[in-house]
């Protein structure tokens, strides 16, 4: 069945690989950009491009009334992340009651775990979030309470995402680029989940199609790398070495990003294995850093022509 998709952030890191998805599939796909410029992107993707502000809705709200479906993966942290999050959350509810929408995938994260230990967490382990994200938890509430308008909503939680270029770890091998090193948080021992952009993408779709109100979903491989090893791995990808960086100057840097950062934590995706038949391709940081690597040079080296 195709559906008539609203997209927002279509042109970020993890919305993009989403919309060409979900284009591809034969949906009907509008999505939500603030550049102008980065239209034409979209329209590459066979994406129908709509230019606007995650927080003031006034500019997309026309469109979004007329799509069935919303993919909520936007992150404005420029205008404050937790209250562009609720406006748009606000202009979902009122596209269910003045509109068409009737199904939303909320985008959260793997964060709102918290720390794991040694058992990986799964989606009935309490919530421990940490604090940069707090607010998320309250926001997928939020979310969960369209169902009064008639709106099945489903949470999606990502790792972190690799792949393309972008990201944190994509952020690696561009300083492997400019500095001729690569430096990790800490000491390296603390535990990523890690997931492929193009699985999240895979699984968004499934997600839309058989995910029920209510379902939440960690998205991850089954990689169990720590952060040492992740950072290893890219640096003999780029041929250069690999440090540590001290806890306390990652906190001194970035703040409460930092110490998400530094949190040690393994996920399991088994629910989403089980439930939406999610088989991610991508299996391992670690085994596949010299093909990143190559593809990070390729788009630098696009970028720079």
């Amino acid at each position: 069945m195709n559906h008539r998709i609203f997209i927002t952030g279509a042109t970020g890191y993890v919305g993009s690989a989403i919309a060409a998805r979900a284009a591809r599939a034969g949906h009907d796909v509008h999505g939500l950009t603030r550049y102008l410029d980065r239209a034409r992107t979209l329209e590459a993707m066979s994406v129908k491009p709509v230019i606007g502000d995650l927080d003031d809705a006034s500019s997309w709200i026309g469109v979004l009334q007329n799509c069935d479906v919303v993919v909520h993966v936007a992150f404005d942290a420029e205008a404050g992340g937790s209250e562009a999050d609720r406006n748009a959350l606000e202009a979902f509810r009122l596209s269910a009651l003045d509109g068409r929408v009737r199904r939303v995938l909320y985008t959260s994260g793997a964060w709102v775990h918290g720390p794991s230990g040694a058992t990986p967490t799964d989606e009935n382990s309490p919530l421990e979030p940490l604090e940069l994200v707090q607010w998320r938890v309250a926001h997928e509430e939020i979310a969960l309470d369209l169902s009064a308008h008639e709106v099945a909503t489903v949470i999606l939680r990502p790792g972190m995402v690799y792949g393309e270029g972008r990201g944190i770890l994509g952020g690696w091998f561009a300083e492997a680029h400019e500095k001729q090193s690569i430096t990790y948080p800490g000491d390296g021992s603390q535990h990523w989940p890690m997931v492929h952009r193009d699985d999240v993408a895979d699984a968004y779709l499934l997600a839309m199609e058989h995910g029920k109100h209510g379902d939440r979903y960690l998205l991850a491989d089954d990689s169990r790398h720590t952060v040492k090893a992740l950072a290893e791995a890219a640096a003999a990808a780029a041929g250069v070495p690999a440090k540590p960086w001290p806890a306390k100057e990652v906190v001194a840097a970035f703040g409460l990003y930092g110490r998400a950062l530094l949190n040690d934590a393994q996920v399991t995706s088994a629910r989403a294995r089980r439930e939406l038949g999610w088989v991610p391709r991508h299996n391992s940081f670690v085994a596949e850093a010299p093909q990143l690597w190559r593809e990070w040079q390729e788009a630098h080296a696009a970028t720079v022509a």
